[in-house]
């Protein structure tokens, strides 16, 4: 008995400590972003108490961001949703012929940062860019040409970004759907496609919304693409608008604030109605009866589908890597490649350059070390909110998520606000980079680890627990072997997406704390698209590689 009241009393000292922890975390960053959105100042100096700045989100520049963003996010849900869930019917419903290419190319493409997908697609589209002076200049159309700063660039860049993730989350549902259905209308008479259209569709439905949801919490929150994109082209986000309200003259740090404001309520909104969808929405498409349903015959429409997924695996990941190793391979930018002068000085300046150099190894020490504080937390809020679940694991429940519905740009302005005001000596620390995303990306530890915790039967623990092991031993011993898939997988999945994050860092990085993402945007910034191609083609090879340790190491990985 005393061993295990000893072990009890650990757990209980561990749980407040990571109920403690979590809560500062997530709670810090909003309270101060709240507070600062009620302030006249910038953060850290004197100021007044003002509701100026929510008076100016009434104001015709905000309320014509918000609309902006309110559509740039359906267009791109939508367009996302219908390409995305019509490419994974192809290749696990239908009998096309190339899903063992398909699929790992898609895979790829999830993983392809998004910020350098714009960066390819600006150098192809911008008005002096390859497209243009191949249409205009080479070929005498200039009625051909295109111009990706505007909005229907951004939506076009989205799609491409988002199509991979819609993919990714209705792959599941659509393999785990029993055939019984469909069975029972083709024994009907039903022809193929209406087999697909009043049958599959409409049990798919509630997957098909909750995606929705989700593609439009991470469009209306993107960062990078429509800052690349729109702020050329004079095309205002509200998470654009923030970003140029902190980082131009002049100034506005509060109504920056405000607008953060807006925006989470905006995403923790679509967030609630997400979670509402999957929890009161459910249909039972899988059932104890095994079997597959035959593959539909694509027949005349097998070129469409050959189109689709071959045109969207070249859009968004074999063309944006071609263009980008070859503008990082010339001296100076041309778009014939027979007039061009190549050199690798590009890739040299990288391992000659010290701030170069140093982001390599900032990147380094916040992606290896954030992410096993991730999973550890990760782990930590798992274990109490799915198997202990002591008094407030649900409040426990709902800290660990609500990062989820918080924009990074706006998470990395709130800690700005914190920690100028703060009295710890945080700011502008590789320190304040891990905590900023560690608190962005706990979501994604909790639901990878979470999901398989779910799996594992408390009987296993039990039967430890009856044999006199304590609840420490029946975890080291039972569980943690048993969820360390989980673990593996959550740590490369959080280093990857610590890799290549850029919108929580862009208001909180210093000189001495940049990293990589923030190195590629600043030499794209300064027009030098050689060395940002350079940068680029070197951290998306960290990246694939990271991918493949994925699918290598941690089994729970593959099923996407």
């Amino acid at each position: 008995m005393p061993a295990h009241a000893g072990a009890g009393r650990v757990l209980t000292g561990v749980y407040w400590a990571t109920f403690a922890l979590v809560a500062a975390m997530v709670a810090i960053p909003v309270v101060a972003l709240v507070y600062g959105s009620f302030r006249t100042s910038a953060p850290g100096l004197p100021g007044e108490w003002t509701l100026r700045n929510y008076a100016g989100l009434a104001s015709g520049g905000v309320l014509s961001s918000m609309l902006t963003t309110l559509v740039i996010g359906l267009f791109t849900s939508v367009i996302s949703i219908v390409t995305g869930a019509a490419i994974a019917l192809i290749l696990h419903r239908t009998d096309f012929r190339y899903t063992r290419i398909v699929m790992p190319l898609i895979g790829l493409t999830f993983y392809f940062p998004s910020f350098i997908l714009a960066m390819a697609w600006i150098i192809v589209g911008a008005p002096g860019g390859i497209y243009n002076t191949i249409v205009d200049d080479m070929l005498g159309m200039p009625w051909l040409r295109a111009d990706i700063y505007t909005a229907i660039g951004i939506v076009f860049v989205m799609v491409l970004h988002q199509v991979p993730f819609v993919y990714l989350t209705m792959r599941g549902p659509i393999i785990g759907m029993d055939p019984i259905y469909e069975e029972a209308a083709s024994a009907a008479g039903a022809k193929p496609h209406h087999v697909l259209l009043r049958v599959t569709l409409p049990l798919l439905g509630y997957s098909l919304i909750s995606s929705f949801i989700l593609t439009f919490v991470m469009t209306i929150e993107q960062f990078a693409i429509p800052a690349l994109l729109g702020i050329p082209g004079q095309v205002t986000v509200l998470a654009t608008q923030l970003y140029l309200l902190v980082r131009f003259s002049p100034t506005d740090y509060g109504l920056a604030a405000a607008i953060g404001v807006a925006l989470s309520l905006i995403t923790g909104a679509a967030i609630w109605a997400q979670r509402r969808v999957t929890t009161a929405g459910r249909l039972t498409t899988v059932t104890g009866k095994a079997g597959r349903m035959r593959d539909l015959p694509l027949g005349r429409w097998r070129w469409a589908a050959n189109l689709l997924c071959f045109g969207f695996v070249f859009l968004g990941l074999v063309m944006p890597m071609v263009i980008l190793l070859y503008t990082s391979v010339l001296k100076w930018f041309t778009v014939n490649p027979l007039e061009g002068i190549y050199t690798l000085r590009n890739y040299a300046f990288i391992w000659e350059s010290g701030s170069t150099m140093g982001s390599f190894t900032n990147t380094l020490i916040v992606s290896g070390a954030g992410a096993a504080i991730g999973v550890g937390l990760g782990l930590l809020c798992c274990y109490f909110t799915l198997r202990l679940r002591p008094a407030g694991h649900r409040t426990l429940d709902f800290l660990a998520s609500l990062p989820f519905g918080v924009p990074g740009v706006v998470l990395g302005l709130g800690l700005l606000w914190a920690y100028a005001y703060l009295p710890v000596p945080l700011y502008g620390t590789l320190a304040l980079m891990v905590i900023a995303f560690v608190t962005r990306f706990l979501p994604y530890a909790t639901e990878t680890i979470g999901g398989q915790m779910v799996q594992i039967d408390r009987s296993l623990e039990e039967a430890a627990w009856v044999n006199g092991a304590t609840r420490l031993q029946g975890v080291s011993r039972i569980l943690l072997p048993l969820v360390s898939p989980s673990l593996q997988g959550a740590y490369f999945l959080l280093f990857m997406a610590f890799f290549r994050e850029i919108s929580s860092a862009i208001l909180i990085y210093s000189v001495n704390t940049s990293v990589i993402s923030i190195s590629i945007w600043s030499f794209f910034e300064q027009a030098n698209w050689g060395l940002a191609s350079a940068l680029a083609v070197v951290a998306t090879v960290i990246i694939f590689v990271a991918m493949a340790l994925i699918l290598r190491l941690a089994p729970t990985a593959r099923r996407g």
